[in-house]
């Protein structure tokens, strides 16, 4: 059956698909077709749009890689927290390693710094654990960072001894 007209509308009858367009007379009496392509007022506007998306998961795979762990146990957990695929977390994950590159590309000191931060957050979960072994080694490594163990430290904390002799 052919579609039929009703008014300014033409509605679809028997045998027509649902995703035909309808067409609508203008203010001069020519049809317009209208559909979610050029019709503002149909798309879907709310949440984020999917470039918000993929900063968000950026970044919470950033977090992952922080706390550690392999390239896929981050990208399972990316991909089974916002319901994507592997390759899509796997991206993330490159996306993530990126900003880690760029902000690794500061001074030194900065470096020293998260890497203690890492550490001292580190030595809490093995204290929490009873980890002792694993208490002490980080809070070895620490000591290193600082200087604490440095052969210029170490002399400087030497006792002097000095003798001297006096002629009567």
């Amino acid at each position: 059956m052919a579609p039929r007209l009703c008014g300014a509308f033409l509605l679809p009858t028997i045998g027509t698909t649902k995703h035909q367009a309808t067409l609508v007379a203008d203010s001069e009496g020519q049809e317009k077709k209208t559909s979610v392509a050029n019709d503002e007022s149909k798309r879907y506007r709310l949440g984020k749009g999917p470039a918000h998306r993929v900063e968000e998961r950026a970044q919470v795979c950033y977090g992952y890689i922080l706390e550690g762990g392999t390239r896929n146990q981050i990208c399972t957990r990316v991909a089974d927290r916002f319901g994507v695929s592997h390759r899509t977390a796997h991206e993330d994950y490159r996306r993530a390693m990126l900003l880690l590159k760029e902000e690794q590309q500061g001074t030194r000191e900065e470096l020293l710094n998260q890497l203690q931060a890492l550490r001292l957050a580190s030595v809490m979960r093995a204290m929490k654990k009873q980890q002792w072994q694993t208490v002490a080694t980080l809070l070895a490594d620490m000591g290193k960072v600082i200087g604490e163990a440095a052969p210029e430290t170490l002399s400087l904390n030497v006792p002097n001894l000095s003798i001297k002799i006096e002629d009567d």
